[in-house]
């Protein structure tokens, strides 16, 4: 008891230092508030659904929402109680990693344990989904327990397996990797798996039966809307292994030394295993082309068993040398893996850290402000519906990607020809969502089109002529001062007429280029000048005010303000509900002094977006060097 004692004390730093990086990283995935609105919901008397009267299973994480629900249905702030679990499971996978290494290298490799303990420590990405929401440190935990007792030949196995299941439908494929590996290894019928894995589906059984009961599938709807087959998949796939493995797989040198080794018939039985393990788990990551969700949190809970690889490969090599021998290599590798660990994929995580922050931040706002703006019982359609959703509960709110609508995830339509964005969400249905008429349509970059299901909405006449973007001003969470917006696109105007496809890709294409080019010198406006022109050469019946209005911003950022008067002019004609076209109107009028123009562009501001009349002064005044 006292050996294992002491061992598990050694961890404590790894643990504090976890508990460090975790604490600087701090925040609520997006993902996780979709969770959140599924259990509020149930709590509220509506069921688990996001949508009230829609019984969709948009989230894939039974066990998490079921745990929730509980602390939830006693009065606790569960969302607090999400945090706080990820932070207690985040130190026990590091303490579990720990117990894995040790049972594989054995009692005279416990040092070489002790570092994959800290690898795992140290580990950004572990820090930074622990405490995000979600399931990943659960599942992670579940994960670890899995491998240990499975290496342990423990029956214990059996309630890890269910733990895994029934937090993530990856739990069920650990299963079947653990099957195969163990078959692979020792050249037979995996029954000690397989007798666990059969006793762990028996007791799944229940989460099945509710979920073809309540939602009548098994599979969660993301599953269809995440889900494809194409090469581009496996691309992806390749993509995000090979960044995990740059960044905490030491470039695979562990896979490949471990695999001669392997072949040497170097490497214990459950050194092997653990080999085997990692290389299948690591493929189906690879064939279902990722996560959406960056920072490697499908590979979290391969973290600990990953570091094994280079860890008991090296311990392979020097097992039988002398003491001081081992020690001195154990004392360099260490200062190299955790070096690398820490530095390699820093930027990364530093960048997607505060990019989400930011996102969670603004969709939160911008919900808020949208219920703040209209005291109806409004429906919503955006494409990330995490934070923006659990604000509007209540409202029915539509997955433009599918993840809780089941027609938009089993029914897309087909690809868009010449269509390339960087979002790996490719389904969308555009004439479906308009056929819905949602009051609000959000994009998740404001008013540029990002993601496919954004774009396509575009070729339809109905969003063209009847949404029109309001914007509100988004104050900087430190109080510092910024002149970030964000925007709604509204229905100013019923949708009529059949819902098919107007406009060519390519005319929409140019728009979107035009949008992106805009900037703040002469050149990166005459760039978008040259798109948005490029864009009426290829339909010049009719040209919208999406296009034309930006066009305009472009010419008087260059000075050009007659002709943007002239544009936006013709916008209106068309329109008179266009606030963005009445925006640019004012601040022409402003920088000419033009009063009577100021006022009469103020009123109709007034009336169309008031929250946004005194923000919108103070930053053309500000843009005009008035207040300095």
């Amino acid at each position: 008891m006292k050996p294992r004692l002491t061992g598990l004390l050694l961890v404590l730093p790894a643990v504090a230092l976890f508990i460090w990086i975790a604490v600087s990283l701090d925040f609520t995935q997006d993902d996780a508030y979709i969770s959140y609105r599924y259990v509020q919901n149930y709590l509220n008397g509506h069921g688990l659904v996001y949508n009230i009267g829609e019984r969709i299973e948009g989230f894939t994480n039974f066990g998490w929402v079921v745990y929730l629900l509980m602390w939830g249905s006693w009065g606790l702030k569960f969302v607090l109680v999400s945090k706080i679990t990820g932070y207690v499971l985040g130190a026990l996978i590091v303490i579990v990693s720990y117990l894995i290494a040790k049972e594989v290298l054995g009692e005279k490799g416990k040092w070489y344990a002790l570092l994959v303990a800290y690898l795992v420590g140290i580990n950004q990405s572990v820090a930074y989904w622990s405490p995000a929401g979600l399931e990943t440190a659960a599942f992670s935990v579940s994960v670890g327990l899995v491998i240990l007792w499975w290496i342990r030949r423990s029956w214990l196995l059996i309630f890890g397996m269910v733990l895994a299941v029934w937090l993530r439908p990856e739990g069920a494929v650990v299963c079947g990797v653990l099957l195969i590996a163990e078959g692979i290894v020792e050249r037979r019928l995996p029954r000690f798996s397989l007798y666990a894995t059969m006793a762990a589906l028996v007791l799944s059984l229940p989460m099945v039966g509710f979920k073809l009961g309540y939602y009548h599938g098994i599979l969660p709807n993301p599953f269809y809307a995440k889900t494809s087959f194409h090469v581009d998949q496996l691309a992806n796939g390749w993509e995000y292994t090979w960044q995990f493995l740059q960044h905490y797989g030491f470039y695979g040198v562990g896979l490949v030394v471990g695999g001669i080794l392997l072949y040497m018939k170097r490497l214990s039985l459950s050194q092997q295993k653990v080999w085997w393990l990692v290389v299948g788990y690591m493929v189906y990551i690879t064939l279902i082309g990722g996560d959406v969700l960056k920072v490697h949190r499908f590979y979290v809970p391969m973290v600990g068993v990953s570091a094994l690889l280079l860890v008991q490969s090296v311990w392979a090599l020097v097992e039988k040398l002398t003491v001081k021998t081992r020690q001195m290599v154990l004392f360099l590798i260490a200062i190299i893996t955790l070096w690398m660990t820490w530095t390699l994929p820093r930027e990364v995580v530093m960048s997607y850290n505060g990019s989400e922050k930011g996102l969670v931040y603004n969709l939160g706002f911008q919900a808020r402000a949208i219920r703040a703006a209209d005291g109806t019982d409004f429906t919503a359609a955006s494409t990330t519906i995490g934070a923006f959703g659990y604000e509007l509960l209540g409202h029915r709110v539509i997955d433009m990607l599918g993840l809780t609508d089941s027609t938009i995830a089993r029914h897309p339509e087909r690809p868009i020809a010449g269509l390339q964005s960087t979002w790996k969400e490719q389904h969308h249905n555009s004439a479906y969502l308009l056929s819905q008429a949602p009051d609000y349509i959000v994009f998740s970059t404001g008013i540029k089109p990002s993601a496919p299901a954004e774009k396509a909405l575009f070729l339809y006449r109905q969003f063209v002529e009847s949404y029109q973007p309001l914007t509100w001003y988004t104050p900087d969470p430190n109080g510092n001062l910024t002149s970030q917006v964000n925007n709604a696109f509204k229905k100013m105007h019923p949708l009529t007429g059949d819902i098919v496809v107007r406009y060519p890709f390519a005319y929409v294409d140019q728009m979107i280029q035009g949008i992106s080019a805009i900037g703040t010198d002469e050149a990166e406006n005459q760039e978008a000048i040259k798109h948005f022109d490029q864009a009426i050469r290829l339909f010049p019946d009719t040209p919208f005010a999406h296009l034309l209005v930006p066009k305009a911003f472009s010419l008087m950022q260059l000075g050009r303000y007659a002709e943007a008067g002239a544009l936006l002019s013709e916008v209106l004609s068309r329109d008179s509900l266009v606030p963005s076209a009445y925006q640019g109107m004012f601040m022409i009028d402003y920088t000419t002094r033009n009063q009577s123009g100021v006022d009469f562009h103020r009123r109709w501001l007034q009336r169309l977006e008031p929250w946004f009349v005194e923000p919108n002064e103070r930053l053309v005044r500000n843009y005009l060097g008035l207040d300095h």
